[in-house]
């Protein structure tokens, strides 16, 4: 009898109506708003300068006056970790310019202030903090189409927008919030800084990781997963140095990790490395990092058995999960040395004194701690924090 990886075949997700992959595909904008029936007024939201340095805020806006549109309104005041007062006022003017539909052109923090803003234009105002977890977000959102420009956050094909307020991270969910269309042209890559590479690249391993340990994973999950891991585990050092195919790939594996996650979650990782961005402005990939190889530990210990089917299905072939978990925790490793990541806390400038405070924030997000298909008690996630701070 084949063994059995995951308990049961329940499953449930989304993905974008249409995803158009390839270098030079924003060419293909034109025709992916006529497929799709959208026309009227657009709204465009970036960030503050790589659009406009880069000179694709000019070629966006021609490619969308080509496709018919009436009026592309412009907001380019994206922010990293976008603050509710930010998305709140890109709201209010898609609003007051009877937007039809938003284009987010950027990374995560860009893709998730274009979902915010759609968000609040459908609902006829108000702030986007009222849509935050634990409800859902049931009613229809502004169509969104997704154009990413880094190798990580997967925000382009998920129901998630993570917004920030009081120094929380803060989930907006729901199916509606999928984009209707996710365009990925690998040519962006070209100007991606390495470090900014190497962040979202861990960004993506943690989704590809964690929604395999989420009460919600399935064989949809793993198969995601495992694509994804195995494609960066192949092609990081490679995509660091500047080869655009690898590159490409890791935006592959990115779009992939985002899918999996669609149809589960992220759980502790996350929870624990949302304080360290907070607090410590340091990129939310590399703040996940820290806590990966504790968090694969913590999994030995309640869920060998599904360490070993993770790590089967890309390709490490032993059936000892205290070895799969090493050699996991060896190839994560491997990317880190190799991008010169810092491989503990006390490295990266996080002193012990605040080993309390990282505890008590990540057991604030009751919605990844619960998410866990082993929820972590107050001591599994000291253990985990304790292991960041040696650098496991």
């Amino acid at each position: 009898m084949q063994e059995r990886e995951v308990e049961e075949m329940n499953i449930s997700g989304g993905f974008p109506r249409k995803i158009v992959f390839g270098r030079g595909s924003i060419e293909s904008l034109p025709e992916v708003i006529s497929d799709l029936g959208l026309s009227g007024s657009c709204m465009l939201v970036t960030g503050r300068s790589f659009a406009r340095s880069s000179g694709y805020l000019d070629w966006l806006r021609n490619l969308l006056e080509r496709a018919g549109v009436k009026k592309t309104v412009i907001f380019d005041k994206v922010e990293p970790n976008p603050s509710v007062k930010i998305v709140d006022e890109g709201g209010r003017i898609a609003l007051e310019q009877d937007v039809d539909f938003v284009v987010g052109f950027g990374g995560g923090s860009a893709l998730d202030t274009a979902k915010g803003i759609a968000v609040i234009a459908a609902a006829g105002g108000g702030s986007i903090s009222n849509h935050f977890y634990p409800p859902e977000v049931k009613q229809a959102v502004l169509p969104i189409i997704a154009i990413p420009t880094t190798c990580g956050t997967g925000s382009e094909v998920t129901r998630y927008a993570i917004i920030s307020e009081a120094k929380k991270k803060n989930a907006v969910r729901g199916d509606s919030l999928i984009p209707i269309a996710a365009i990925l042209d690998s040519e962006v890559l070209k100007y991606l800084p390495r470090d900014i590479l190497a962040h979202t690249t861990m960004d993506a391993l943690s989704h590809a990781i964690e929604s395999c340990f989420h009460i919600k994973s399935s064989e949809m999950t793993f198969m995601f997963s495992a694509e994804a891991l195995r494609t960066i585990f192949e092609n990081f050092t490679q995509a660091y140095d500047g080869d655009l195919y690898c590159r490409e790939k890791l935006f592959y594996a990115s779009m992939l990790a985002g899918l999996s996650i669609n149809f589960s979650g992220t759980v502790v990782v996350h929870a624990l490395g949302y304080y360290l961005t907070e607090e410590y402005g340091i990129p939310h990939g590399l703040a996940n990092a820290f806590f990966l190889p504790g968090f694969i530990e913590y999994c030995l210990e309640k869920v060998p058995e599904r360490i070993t089917s993770l790590c089967r299905r890309i390709g490490i072939a032993s059936n000892d999960p205290a070895e799969c978990s090493q050699i996991l925790i060896g190839k994560i490793n491997e990317i880190r040395h190799y991008a010169k990541m810092p491989l503990s806390l006390l490295k990266a400038g996080v002193p012990e004194s605040e080993f309390d405070n990282l505890v008590e924030e990540c057991l604030y997000y009751k919605r990844n701690i619960e998410a866990c298909i082993v929820p972590p008690d107050r001591a599994d996630v000291e253990r985990i924090i304790r292991s960041a701070f040696m650098g496991l």
